[in-house]
């Protein structure tokens, strides 16, 4: 069995979050990332150095949406509009990226073997990850309930989900030479988002049941790609490289009893799209957007003291491609009877994230799945 880091903490918290995320899915807000939210307040000695007006003195965390949705209200001496960019926080992107796509890695969910070149599985699968949603990029970095007093985008995700739990269904098909590929398709609960991924599976050791070889346990390479789709503030890429050692046992004649472990390699990439820091506010409107002059700058009718307000399209950011690496180790069993297959299994991380990957700062986190099919 594997060795559970730091167990008398680590494995009862999250079996507890998996368990009690089932009574607040209902009551939580949407998951769907929102990373414009990720932001670095201002300070009030920044604040200060910049002569902004004494009212805003104490509203670190939000003078640049403060400025932008009143332009006309923020003038320096002279009379211009105060330029206060908002700012993004790229530190906290890369740990919401990094969870997410721990959150859609792979499992493994089967022994370490295959059914033959002319075999055909379809499973049901579901897995829960936890995640650590006491920490500020989850609050912020996902769009919780709206407000519809106003009819704007939340101020913050108040109570997040501790878990993302994915549902989906995979097909496998068994090739020649002890190779197996697969193709996934999945959703992730109370999100927007769907889930494809690939996979492919190589068994050196398929066909050798009896002798010397029957009595070793049974080793398969594996390799598997995730992703998410559905929205362009978030981008996650995720693969697996794992190797897997099990056993069949046969219980009765009938029954396939399969435990298996396994190390895995996760390779996560996050990035986003074009990202609009200030979302309660329209560049356009507010600086009365007509078009582009023949140098192709913006040409607005909106201005403050002959300025025009332009100011907030300098509130668009993109997040550029971050990289984190991930060990866990997985452990689990299946079971075949006939043609019924089923399997579970717990993965969690060997090492805390931020041991190898420096701007991480979550705790480790843990997957729980199951699945159940047919296997033809």
């Amino acid at each position: 069995m594997p060795i559970l880091p730091q167990s008398s903490r680590v494995l009862p918290v999250a079996v507890a979050l998996a368990m009690g995320a089932v009574s607040r899915v209902a009551s939580a807000g949407s998951m769907d990332p929102s990373p414009e939210r990720l932001q670095r307040p201002y300070s009030d000695a920044e604040l200060a150095g910049k002569a902004l007006p004494a009212d805003l003195n104490g509203m670190g965390d939000v003078a640049c949406q403060v400025v932008a949705a009143d332009p006309a209200r923020f003038v320096d001496s002279s009379g211009r509009p105060i330029a206060l960019p908002c700012r993004s926080d790229a530190k906290s992107f890369a740990n919401l990226a990094a969870e997410f796509g721990y959150a859609i890695a792979p499992p493994v969910l089967r022994g370490a073997h295959t059914y033959g070149q002319r075999a055909f599985e379809l499973r049901f699968q579901t897995s829960i990850a936890t995640i650590n949603s006491d920490q500020s990029y989850w609050k912020l970095g996902t769009e919780g309930p709206r407000d519809e007093a106003k009819n704007q985008a939340s101020v913050q995700n108040k109570d997040p989900s501790p878990v993302l739990a994915i549902y989906g269904v995979e097909a496998r098909k068994g090739l020649p030479f002890g190779f197996e590929t697969g193709a996934f398709f999945g959703w992730i609960g109370q999100t927007s988002l769907f889930v494809p991924g690939v996979s492919v599976r190589w068994v050196p050791k398929e066909g050798f049941r009896d002798d010397v070889l029957g009595l070793l346990p049974d080793v398969a390479f594996g390799a598997a790609f995730r992703t998410i789709t559905g929205t362009s503030k978030l981008n996650v890429y995720t693969t697996a490289l794992d190797v897997e050692f099990s056993k069949r046992i046969t219980l009765a004649s009938a029954l396939e009893f399969t435990p298996y472990l396994a190390i895995q390699r996760l390779i996560i990439a996050g990035r986003s799209g074009s990202l609009d820091l200030t979302p309660n506010v329209d560049a356009n409107q507010q600086c009365g957007f007509t078009g582009y002059d023949d140098s192709r700058n913006k040409t607005c009718t909106n201005s403050v003291n002959g300025v025009a307000l332009v100011n907030d399209f300098n509130n668009t950011v993109t997040y550029d491609t971050t990289v984190t690496h991930r060990t866990r180790t997985v452990g689990g069993v299946q079971l075949k009877r006939d043609h019924f297959v089923a399997a579970g299994e717990i993965a969690f991380d060997l090492f805390e994230p931020g041991s190898e990957n420096g701007q991480l700062i979550g705790s480790r986190q843990a997957t729980f799945a199951l699945s159940a099919g047919a296997s033809f």
